[in-house]
Parts: structure tokens; C-alpha cells; sequence
């Protein structure tokens, strides 16, 4: 019996299992060599194979493509076309049959040797790391606002004590203008208030496995929902502080602007304040100049500007009394130089010649005769008693 009348291998079904499809003659000679392009093998691409191989089989299943080799008869020829198309269709539905089995079973091997839990503990090992990572962001986000609140409390503490000394009190006047100084001291107020009820929200406790079964697809499962809980609450967490991190900062901007304009107002206080001390040496007159440049270049929200602010004060206060100094000084050599000039009207000198007219000889008194003791009555003798007594 010629080849193209041989009942298909009923061994077929089995060596189609133990041996690939790409090598089987019979294959490809029904449908042909398989391509040479290879695809990645991933999730469902077992499926797609499969549909391939019996897309090739069905497309290459024409006549042409199967020839019976046998010589030419002078003898009339029978047709017997329809007869091998048939015995062909009944091969390629049987290798179709085949490859799909083979592929079912290549399919079902692969699935049975999945470890799904195994894909889950990845994952969440995986999600642990994210959130481990957020967790220390958070912790790092969360200093840094402490540590800026507390520095900015310290600062504006000091910038405070400063302004005070800038204040007028009844031992001594003012070294700023009075209406800058008190929006100036109004501003740190109000900065110090708005830190002080600053509220640095809390982090979530830290996130810990708990005791999983790795083997359990449930148990694994579980722990992935417990890390997205805790990713959620991590996340509210961040937008709460993200929140109080806005506050600071907007606090920290008026605040710096509100002391920037009190600092350029101290550039016309010491114009003013040379307009006024006139009198003082320039040396004085340029350090108080030198001090208000050196306050506006200087952020005032810092201990730097509390020097600052500080030099300016004592420039200021050296300016007026080196400036009521040399003024003491000048009325002083004023009144000296006016007791100077005076005329000097020197006192006579008596001449011992002359007397004056209007006066007497002191040693006699013109009623007394000077012959007679003005001690004894001249009608009386100094030895009968006095005349108390006659006898």
C-alpha cells in the first residue's frame, strides 16, 4: 500500500508527549517547521503557543503541501483527490488533537509548580521596604520642624531682649523711632505665639511583622493588607505634618519681612540722629552710620542681628554723649573766656595823712575835756569814798 493510504501511528499520542513537537517529522510535515522567532515566556504565553501551533496546523493543512511520490502511468489516471484530502484532514485534526494535549500537559506542569505564596511573601517583602523607607522619611521630616520651631524660639527670644533695649524707659531715651520699634516688638510677639501653639503632628508606631506562616497564601496575604493599613496611616500622618510644615514656614516669612522694614528704618533714625548731635566729632557720627548699614544687611531673626542691633544702640548712645560732652566743655571755656574779659577796678589805698572829715580823732570824744580823767568826777576827790559817805 502506498504511503499516502497508511492509518495514521496509534502511537502518535504518546510520542507526542515524550518527545517535542518541534522535532517530529510527522509534524512538520503537516505543518510545517516551526518559526524561528522566539517569544519571552511569561504568564499565559503557554495559551499563546498553544494557539499558534493550531493556527499553523489549520493554515498549513492544504493539499498542496503533502505529495505522494509516484511514478507517471500511461494509463488513465483515477482521481482520487478527495479521498486524500480527506485522509489528510483526518491526520492534521489528529495532530492538532495531539499538540494541544502536549501543550495542556507542558501548561498543567507549570502551573502545578507555582508557589503563589512564595509570589506574595516577595511581595511583601517588597511592600515593607516602601514603607520602611517612608517611615524614616517622616521620622527625619518631623526633627528637622522640631528643631526649627526650637531654634526660631531661641532667636526671636534674643531679637526680643534687643528691641527692649532699643525702648525708651525713664533712665534713658529711645535709640529707635518709637513707631518702628513697637511694630518691630509687636512682630516678635506675635512670631513667638504663632511657634509656640505650632502642634508637630505624631508618627505612627513603627511597623513590625508579625509571626506569618510563608507557606500560607492567606497568612501572606493578611500581612500585605496589615503594611498597606499601616502605609495609609503613614501617608495621613505625612500630609498632617506637611501641613504644620506650611504654617512654620509662612510664620517664618512675615516675621523675617516685618524685622527687614523695621531694619531699614533705622537708616533714617541715624540721619536724623547726626542731624541732631551736630556738635559730637565725625568719628562718632560714622559709626552710628556704619552701625544702621550694618543692621539692614543683617537678618535680624538670628543672633548676628542681635549684635547688630546692639552695636547700633551703643553707636547711638556714644554719639549723644560724646555730643553733650563737648558741649559741657564748650559752655565751660564760654564763661571762662567771658570772666576773662571783665575789666579788674583795683581798691584805693588809704593815704595815712589825711583824714577823713567826717570823722573824729577816735582816741578823744569831743564832749570830754581831755585835761580831766574821764574815770574821776572832777568835783570829787578820789579819796573820801566816791561821796557816798559824809561826815
Amino acid at each position: 500500500m502506498s504511503s499516502s493510504n497508511e492509518m495514521p501511528d496509534l502511537d502518535l499520542p504518546a510520542r507526542a508527549v515524550t518527545d517535542s513537537p518541534r522535532t517530529d517529522p510527522l509534524l512538520e510535515a503537516l505543518v510545517g517547521r516551526p518559526r524561528e522567532e522566539s517569544r519571552p515566556h511569561a504568564e499565559g504565553a503557554d495559551a499563546v503557543r498553544l494557539v499558534n501551533l493550531v493556527d499553523s496546523a489549520v493554515v498549513n493543512s492544504t493539499p498542496s503541501v503533502i505529495f505522494v511520490s509516484s511514478q507517471k502511468s500511461k494509463k488513465s489516471k483515477k482521481h482520487r483527490g478527495h479521498r486524500r484530502i480527506d485522509w489528510v484532514n483526518t491526520i492534521v485534526g489528529a495532530v492538532a488533537v495531539v499538540v494541544v494535549a502536549a501543550t495542556a500537559v507542558f501548561t498543567g506542569v507549570q502551573v502545578a509548580s507555582a508557589d503563589p505564596a512564595s509570589d506574595a511573601v516577595e511581595m511583601l517583602a517588597a511592600d515593607e521596604a516602601s514603607l520602611a523607607g517612608a517611615e524614616n522619611s517622616l521620622a527625619a521630616s518631623s526633627a528637622r520642624l522640631e528643631e526649627s520651631i526650637a531654634t526660631g524660639l531661641a532667636d526671636s527670644a534674643l531679637a526680643r531682649a534687643a528691641l527692649d533695649e532699643l525702648t525708651a524707659t525713664a533712665e534713658r531715651a529711645e535709640t529707635a523711632d518709637p513707631a518702628a520699634l513697637a511694630a518691630a516688638v509687636q512682630a516678635v510677639d506675635a512670631y513667638r505665639t504663632g511657634l509656640e501653639q505650632t502642634v508637630v503632628p505624631p508618627a505612627p508606631a513603627p511597623y513590625e511583622r508579625g509571626n506569618i506562616d510563608e507557606d500560607s497564601l492567606t497568612s501572606v496575604a493578611d500581612a500585605i493588607n496589615t503594611v498597606q493599613e499601616a502605609s495609609t496611616a503613614l501617608d495621613e500622618a505625612s500630609d498632617a505634618l506637611r501641613t504644620a510644615r506650611t504654617s512654620v514656614d509662612a510664620l517664618n516669612t512675615a516675621y523675617t519681612g516685618q524685622l527687614a522694614a523695621f531694619a531699614s528704618s533705622l537708616t533714617a533714625y541715624a540721619t536724623a540722629q547726626n542731624d541732631a548731635y551736630p556738635v559730637a566729632g565725625q568719628t562718632f557720627r560714622d559709626a552710628v552710620t556704619t552701625a544702621a548699614a550694618a543692621v539692614a544687611a543683617t537678618p535680624l531673626n538670628g543672633a548676628a542681628g542681635t549684635a547688630a542691633l546692639t552695636t547700633f544702640r551703643d553707636a547711638v548712645l556714644a554719639l549723644r554723649e560724646e555730643d553733650l560732652r563737648v558741649r559741657v566743655l564748650e559752655e565751660q571755656e564760654r564763661e571762662q573766656s567771658q570772666n576773662n574779659q571783665q575789666p579788674v577796678t583795683p581798691t584805693p589805698t588809704p593815704d595815712p595823712g589825711e583824714t577823713d572829715p567826717g570823722t573824729t580823732d577816735p582816741g578823744t570824744d569831743p564832749g570830754i575835756d581831755p585835761g580831766v580823767d574821764p574815770v574821776t568826777d572832777p568835783g570829787t576827790d578820789p579819796n573820801d569814798g566816791g561821796g557816798l559817805f559824809e561826815g
